[in-house]
């Protein structure tokens, strides 16, 4: 008899939990369309939860999901890289007892057709994230019967700019922020260093014959300056031209053209690592610094066929000359535009209403700091796309709008890691957890003084330092992260 009490029991608080799930369609209104929700089963590691879809607005799609048993009381949101228009992953920290959403912020798949209308355009740029965050909050407020202690936010690339975007315009949203790799100047910086060596790899291409050539020749001229072989340029600005020189790669008569560079060829590679410069020098837009050249970010963002990461889309031209189509639809909104015809010094005052709208406009993160927020930005050394020099720049104007640099680190940490492309992936340690050391950050006022990465086949571990420190090898096994110190 006492089972059956027992087992009853079970059972109405199993409908129970069914029933709250279900039941949270009931928070639709005229502005947002809710899905009742659904219990969905434990699987492959991720635990029996709760799973609810809708749209406000009528376009801005979204998801939460809710762990039934293990809830600890955080709400995580995630960002979304390049154009959106898809629904990260909300299930990755189910397990580790994180209320999780997504939005694709309004819009589905990459056309940038959406960015000629208007609401979509600034669902894109900065509201959609906003009000799913807030929407997000609520449902799972209902979904528990109370309220959040917690919420993060994380993401890349554009995900990063999502994250810069709600401190700066929402600083009451999240209580911490994983910005990693940010293309938070989008149409300041980073359109005119893609039209930029876009045009260069148009007029004289390389293959991938030239970036092998190139990565063999700049790890052989700096792998080793930080006494460590391992692959990796721990820090690429000491790989200067006297130690690496692309000219001397030029080919001789009668060479075989895919174990050299062409006079062409090697003005292409330039303009990737010269930047955009102004008419009288000033550094426009970064370039790269060397290290990693065939590691696949190069290979994935310039030359034609590329799959784009966030859509599986086959590209017949390479992602750069995606990119400018940025230029039709956001600057001019003319997809007629012909973007040979924009000048990248003297066009460039053109670009200052897109960048009003897509853009981080200021450093100064004040309100976000009084309200205890957090920020953990991270940027890969070689990262094609938003070249590191940007992170350590924005570094710079936070420091000088925030009272200082001691003042600035104890709300915002810049992780500089070696070997790593766009996001992830290269020959370093790129493999890291930022959500834990942000969650004790923001809740135990544990700032991070390093991270710990791994590579993903085991080769050996790093500690990456928050920058302006670096990481340097003292002594013992060079493969393991305790062997290295952080010093500027």
């Amino acid at each position: 008899m006492r089972y059956l009490v027992v087992l009853a029991t079970l059972l109405v608080a199993g409908n129970a939990v069914a029933d709250a799930c279900f039941d949270l369609y009931q928070l639709s209104s005229l502005e947002r369309a809710i899905e009742p929700g659904v219990v969905i089963a434990a699987q492959d590691g991720v635990p029996e939860h709760c799973a609810v879809r809708g749209v406000v607005n009528r376009a801005i799609r979204f998801e939460v999901r809710m762990p039934l048993n293990n809830w600890n009381g955080r709400f995580l949101m995630e960002g979304t890289g390049g154009a959106s228009g898809y629904i990260a992953d909300t299930t990755s920290e189910l397990a580790r007892g994180f209320a999780m959403s997504s939005t694709d912020t309004g819009h589905e798949g990459s056309d940038m057709a959406y960015s000629m209308q208007p609401e979509a355009a600034l669902d894109y740029a900065f509201r959609g994230v906003h009000l799913i965050a807030d929407l997000s909050k609520e449902i799972i407020s209902t979904f528990y019967g109370r309220e959040i202690d917690y919420s993060y936010y994380r993401g890349c690339s554009n995900g990063g700019r999502q994250g810069l975007i709600e401190a700066t315009r929402y600083p009451g949203d999240f209580d911490g922020i994983v910005a990693g790799a940010p293309v938070f100047q989008i149409i300041r910086e980073f359109l005119l260093w893609t039209l930029n060596v876009d045009r260069a790899q148009l007029a004289n291409p390389l293959y991938e014959d030239q970036l092998a050539l190139l990565d063999d020749a700049s790890r052989r001229a700096c792998d080793g300056l930080d006494r460590v072989q391992d692959g990796v340029i721990n820090d690429p600005r000491l790989c200067t031209a006297d130690l690496y020189d692309p000219s001397k790669l030029l080919c001789k008569v009668g060479q075989d053209p895919r174990t050299c560079l062409s006079e062409g060829q090697l003005d292409t590679v330039q303009s990737h690592y010269t930047g955009v410069l102004d008419h009288d020098g000033t550094v426009v837009s970064p370039g790269l610094l060397p290290g990693a050249e065939n590691a696949g970010d190069w290979k994935m963002w310039a030359l034609p066929g590329a799959m784009v990461p966030t859509t599986g889309e086959a590209l017949e031209t390479s992602i750069n000359g995606l990119a400018t189509e940025m230029v039709k639809y956001w600057v001019y909104r003319d997809p007629t535009y012909n973007t040979n015809d924009f000048d990248l010094l003297s066009d460039r005052e053109d670009l200052a209403r897109a960048s009003a709208i897509l853009d981080v406009n200021t450093a100064d993160l004040s309100e976000f700091e009084s309200r205890g927020g957090k920020i953990l930005m991270y940027q890969g050394w070689n990262d094609y796309p938003l070249r590191p020099q940007r992170a350590i720049d924005y570094l710079d104007q936070v420091i000088a709008a925030n009272g200082g640099e001691e003042r600035a680190a104890e709300f915002f940490r810049l992780f500089m890691v070696p070997g790593m492309l766009h996001c992830a992936g290269g020959p370093g340690a790129w493999q890291i957890d930022y959500l834990d050391p942000l969650v004790r950050w923001v809740e135990t006022d544990e700032a991070p003084e390093a991270l710990i990465g791994a590579r993903p086949d085991g080769a050996f571990t790093r500690r990456h330092c928050a920058y302006p420190e670096l990481a340097e090898y003292q002594r013992g096994d060079p493969n393991e992260a305790a062997s290295f110190h952080c010093a500027r």
